[in-house]
């Protein structure tokens, strides 16, 4: 889920290499992740149920209850700071994440006390590192758009699939089938690098929208982390826990199944993504 809702960094990835606007693949990624949110808690509560958890009780007074409401309220505006600002047109992408990331500075020194300026050289080493990482294959990726480009992979790919004559559903769900299976052998930024190129040209004869393949892309690779062969996530959690990945992935499994649903309604729903445009243009 927190790499479909914004602010995401494989979004940002993708508005960069498809050439979109990045407050416009927040926008459009808003309903699909509040709807995979949604199921997500029904399917906790239903198998809280089921399993009969205990309700748990902090046992919190009223003051403790407000303190706890408004240090999360301060955290969870991180995100509506970061996404306003790019929706209101206050400030551009790059200038709204600075204004989140000076937000989020302040709350951790002065706010929550959590963060010590001696910690602050290592956090900008860790976060430098990662951002000359991605750029790096981001790059590299031009190359490997020429050498397509050169090769004519694209309009080779649009030519088979327009000889399938399928419609705008069907083609983006075969599209979706690769993604996944792709996603369950690649990590995602070099998925992402990967497939918008070749796809965009076939979309656009299509007439779909990169957008709402934007939120199917980010969302089909998401589920890739979560299942084997390859499954990071799955074997984070594995190393962690000390359980089987066919254990972890049983359970994972209802949470696949619910984010696969969304991306059926994303396919045949197209204004799912579409709508949030609508209304704030």
């Amino acid at each position: 889920m927190g790499m479909i809702i914004p602010p995401s960094v494989p979004m940002v990835i993708y508005a960069v290499t498809a050439q979109q606007s990045i407050g416009t693949m927040f926008m459009a990624s808003l309903v699909p992740g509040l709807l995979i949110g949604l199921l997500m808690m029904g399917i906790i509560a239903l198998m809280a149920g089921r399993q009969g958890y205990p309700r748990a009780h902090a046992g919190l007074n009223p003051q403790q209850r407000r303190q706890v409401i408004q240090r999360a309220v301060l955290a969870l505006l991180i995100p509506l700071f970061v996404v306003g600002a790019v929706v209101g047109g206050v400030a551009t992408a790059t200038e709204s994440a600075a204004l989140g990331v000076g937000y989020a500075l302040f709350l951790a020194l002065v706010v929550f006390k959590s963060l010590k300026l001696r910690e602050l050289p290592a956090l900008f080493r860790s976060a430098v590192m990662t951002s000359a990482t991605v750029m790096i294959i981001i790059a590299m990726s031009q190359l490997y758009v020429w050498i397509l480009s050169m090769e004519q992979i694209p309009q080779l790919l649009a030519g088979f699939l327009g000889g399938l004559d399928l419609t705008p559903i069907l083609l983006l769900l075969v599209i979706a089938a690769a993604v996944l299976l792709i996603g369950t052998f690649i990590d995602v930024t070099p998925a992402i690098l990967l497939i918008t190129p070749v796809v965009l040209p076939v979309l656009a004869l299509a007439n779909i929208s990169p957008v709402q393949f934007g939120v199917l892309l980010i969302s089909g690779l998401a589920i890739g982390l979560v299942t084997p062969p390859v499954g990071m996530c799955l074997n984070v959690c594995s190393s962690i826990t000390g359980l089987s990945i066919g254990r972890i992935f049983r359970g994972a499994l209802p949470f696949l199944l619910a984010n696969l649903l969304v991306i059926l309604l994303v396919i045949v729903f197209p204004a799912i993504t579409l709508w949030p445009l609508t209304l704030f243009s």
